[in-house]
């Protein structure tokens, strides 16, 4: 086989963009992933490779070539793979603690001592490999109003650290920290109060998820990303009639807004997972 190709990239977002700027009462999201991407151009450039190694093996069991000439044949042919790398990242207490976040001060990166709480990562094991089929990936928040919140404009990076000591990173993201909280007539919006109610269920803060939800829900009764919201937090709670309750009534608003003519495909299939969780229950 070929020399090894290089496989991973990293790649940091926050507010799941290159650069954004964040109000001194909303959230931060830094999103880090990890790819494998040579994988997929590799497994291309060997599936043919493998098609024509199977039709040698199928002419050797039919008698039209001798084991000899398959060999050598067959040697060629594997000689024209290339090899991927598989990466393992990970150790006691899983993978995402071998990241960190720095930040540029000058001319020298160094780690954040920004408490960041993991929202969410994939996959939920200690040593990932990341191969052809498994891409890393985390959200981390920095919560509103945090006293460690900096001020001004900031890049960010993610750096991980590699089985074998290998060090990769990923490209500058830029944030602007502003000192000032949302202008007043921008905190009632529903998407605010909805990203922020998703920022809490993340953070396994209920109540607070519940209370942005109850106040898009007091002026918007029929908004569907509200509703969707408040079956999200009655699941976790694991109230499940309520739960069950909350995604039909937002499948029924889905279906009177004409304007949304994507089938809510989540939502049927939430409904349909609720309804089997239950009916043990009402047996």
């Amino acid at each position: 086989m070929s020399d090894e190709l290089p496989g991973v990239s990293m790649y940091c977002r926050v507010n799941d963009e290159e650069s954004c700027t964040v109000h001194r009462d909303t959230p931060l999201i830094i999103s880090v992933s990890m790819v494998n991407d040579v994988a997929a151009t590799a497994a291309s450039h060997n599936a043919p490779i493998e098609d024509e190694i199977r039709r040698l093996e199928e002419r050797l069991e039919a008698g039209h070539m001798d084991q000899e000439e398959f060999d050598a044949a067959a040697e060629r042919l594997r000689r024209e793979m290339v090899r991927i790398k598989v990466y393992r990242i990970g150790g006691p207490g899983g993978w995402l603690h071998f990241i960190k976040i720095q930040s540029l001060t000058g001319e020298e990166w160094g780690d954040v001592d920004w408490p960041l709480w993991p929202l969410t990562h994939h996959p939920e094991v200690e040593v990932a490999e990341i191969d052809a089929s498994t891409t890393c990936y985390v959200e981390l928040g920095f919560d509103p109003d945090d006293p460690k919140r900096p001020e001004g404009e900031l890049q960010i990076r993610a750096v991980a650290k590699l089985f074998g000591d290998e060090t990769i990173e990923s490209e500058a993201a830029r944030v602007n920290f502003l000192a000032e909280g949302l202008p007043k007539a921008e905190r009632a919006k529903e998407e605010v109060l909805v990203a922020k109610g998703e920022y809490a269920l993340k953070r396994g803060l209920h109540d607070e998820a519940l209370r942005h939800v109850q106040a898009v829900l007091k002026a918007k009764p029929s908004s569907i990303p509200a509703l969707g919201l408040l079956a999200e937090i009655e699941e976790s709670r694991g109230n499940l009639k309520e739960a069950l309750t909350a995604f039909e009534t937002a499948f029924d608003e889905f279906r009177k807004q004409s304007k949304m003519r994507d089938p809510p495909r989540y939502f049927i299939k939430k409904i349909r997972l609720l309804r089997a969780r239950l009916e043990p229950e009402q047996a």
